[in-house]
């Protein structure tokens, strides 16, 4: 069991789906819907994150992954296969509760997160599949409330923004490993120095705007939120520019969106 929460990378997982029920209760969802946004969330990034060990199997296996339960024996690839489908089902049954246009949006974070996995992971167009993924859940959010509403453009740039400064930071630490399996992501491409830039400037663009977009931010509130939000993204460029780049940088980005949802939900005015 502890092999299978591993290899659904709990830790990314929880964080977003996180992000989804806090935004939603931000902006003023009855509890039991937020809970099902939660769960919604929960099983798509559970999907996405099992079928990445499915589907990099033959990879990590030549790069010897011994942190992937699948190259350790600890998982069969069929499990993964199977559970990993089953999981996507889910999600998009909890999305159908919530409504048509919050399945729809469902499917659409559902092809994200697997098209990263299924190939753009090893091209330049790495990055796409989690600004959509990302910037696709605040709308999930307001299509799943009882009565669906639009959320402002720029909630939508914030979540896209973290997104990105997230798949850069996750994907640095695995960059040897990377090189022995052919995969050459967009941080690959660009290089560790632009990679910390990178992740630097969407993260402090996205905090900029939550800070002077949010209609109720109480001012003080705003400047502890930025002091905080630089202190993290720079600790986690700083780890980022390392000889050998940690999941640490990772760790500091999600406590960075968590600064920012916090923000979101006391700005929204709800």
């Amino acid at each position: 069991m502890l092999a299978l929460i591993r290899a659904s990378h709990p830790i990314p997982s929880v964080a977003v789906s996180s992000f989804a029920g806090l935004f939603s209760l931000g902006s003023g969802l009855p509890a039991h819907t937020s809970l099902l946004i939660f769960f919604a969330v929960l099983l798509q990034q559970i999907s996405v994150g099992l079928s990445n060990d499915w589907l990099d199997y033959r990879r990590d296996l030549a790069a010897n992954r011994q942190d992937k339960p699948s190259v350790s024996g600890q998982v069969s690839v069929r499990l993964l296969r199977l559970l990993s489908l089953t999981a996507a089902v889910s999600a998009e049954v909890v999305a159908l509760f919530l409504g048509i246009g919050a399945s729809l949006l469902m499917l659409l974070m559902l092809a994200a997160g697997w098209a990263y996995n299924l190939g753009m992971k090893s091209n330049w167009s790495s990055a796409l599949p989690y600004a959509v993924g990302f910037g696709a859940i605040p709308v999930f959010v307001g299509l799943a409330a009882p009565t669906p509403f639009w959320v402002p453009t720029w909630v939508v740039m914030v979540s896209a923004l973290l997104g990105v400064a997230a798949h850069f930071a996750n994907v640095l630490p695995d960059i040897e490993a990377d090189k022995l399996t052919g995969v050459n992501s967009l941080p690959h491409i660009l290089g560790q120095k632009v990679s910390a830039i990178v992740i630097a400037t969407a993260a402090l663009i996205a905090n900029l705007l939550v800070v002077t977009q949010s209609e109720a931010l109480d001012p003080t509130l705003a400047i502890v939120g930025l002091i905080a939000t630089i202190i993290l993204v720079g600790f986690a460029s700083a780890l980022s520019l390392r000889a050998k780049p940690t999941k640490v940088a990772f760790t500091l980005l999600i406590l960075a969106s968590l600064v920012n949802v916090i923000l979101l939900m006391l700005g929204s005015g709800s």
